[in-house]
């Protein structure tokens, strides 16, 4: 096989990414400067689109010179017919790898929180009216193929391997080779939002947790269904062993006879409670972390105290948060990964 042709990456696989070249680097930072995506699809324009040949492109280029000199020489009208026709497939490939680009509308899926210690994916879907071939991601990671033979695919991309914090989403290049391999098109996407690291959770036994008062955790219990959250998907886990009877679902039971337990519902022990333990930063952050997956194992209201130099903190130094549903769990990761 010609090695100007070269051989797509099966769909799935992945490699270690080269480091950028000098048009990439520029490329990205100009894709900076213009319109960002914000929210919703984001679908390449003509405009987001940056072409370049590569070396093969360069010697076809060279041939391409050499053959029209060749041909003006000695005045051989097939050779002209033949450098016409090179010079045609050279630019009908330009635009053919620009036109495999154009029009890709991309959607993108992001936990609301990551750990520390884990490399962090989002999850694209892309969508084309027509099939588009050839094409691969890019981040700073991995390059991953990309099937797009029936015009639509998903795939989870890794963005990077973060400490604890809040970081920007990188961006993240799409390229294709499409059809001859002597020219490359590509365009940086930038997905919305910020990736929230929060600690690298170390938990413990359950019962090494110190529990509150029942009558709180009720109470914590009627603000969520209150607040329509009871009724979230996420909400309902499948029923183990373990799990005691009272915290089935057989509303649920009776209309489709699947057994569902509530995974926030009343836990009749209390609440967890979390204190930050006085150690150092990291280590203390890592054990409230923990807590919180602990808790949400369980199914039980936590209430973590976080030291804080916020005026509006309590009176102790402190920021309280009480968490019984999937947002208020949100905050508090969130507010972990921001501690200072």
């Amino acid at each position: 096989m010609s090695q100007s042709t070269p051989k797509p990456i099966s769909q799935g696989s992945r490699v270690s990414t080269p480091r950028l070249s000098l048009p990439e680097r520029i490329t990205r930072a100009l894709s900076a400067r213009r319109k960002r995506w914000l929210k919703g699809m984001w679908k390449i324009r003509q405009a987001n689109i940056f072409i370049l040949p590569n070396r093969f492109g360069f010697y076809a280029g060279f041939l391409v010179l050499a053959s029209f000199a060749m041909g003006y020489k000695v005045q051989n009208n097939f050779i002209l017919l033949a450098v016409i026709f090179l010079f045609l497939v050279f630019m009908l490939s330009l635009i053919a790898s620009v036109r495999n680009l154009q029009g890709l509308e991309i959607e993108a899926e992001m936990a609301p929180y990551y750990f520390a210690g884990e490399r962090q994916y989002i999850r694209l879907i892309l969508r084309k009216s027509q099939p588009a071939y050839n094409l691969t991601l890019h981040t700073d990671k991995e390059t991953i193929a990309l099937d797009m033979t029936s015009g639509a695919t998903q795939v989870s991309v890794p963005v990077g391997d973060f400490a604890r914090g809040v970081h920007a989403m990188p961006s993240i290049k799409i390229q294709t080779l499409f059809p001859f391999g002597i020219a490359r098109a590509w365009s940086w996407i930038t997905p919305p939002g910020d990736l929230v690291v929060a600690p690298k959770p170390k938990e413990y036994a359950p019962a090494r947790y110190p529990r509150g008062n029942p009558a709180t955790a009720q109470a914590s219990d009627k603000k969520r269904q209150q607040n329509n959250f009871a009724d979230e998907l996420g909400d309902l886990r499948d029923y183990q062993d373990s799990d005691p009877p009272a915290r089935i679902d057989w509303k649920r039971y009776a209309a489709t006879r699947e057994t569902m337990v509530r995974e926030h519902g009343l836990d009749t022990q209390g609440e967890v409670l979390l204190r930050q333990p006085q150690v150092g930063l990291e280590e203390a952050l890592s054990y409230l972390s923990g807590g919180l997956r602990v808790a949400e194992r369980m199914g039980a209201p936590a209430r973590m105290r976080l030291q804080s130099g916020d005026p509006q903190a309590l009176q102790n130094g402190d920021v309280e948060y009480v968490i019984y549903d999937a947002p208020t769990r949100e905050q508090a990761y969130y507010a972990l990964a921001r501690a200072t």
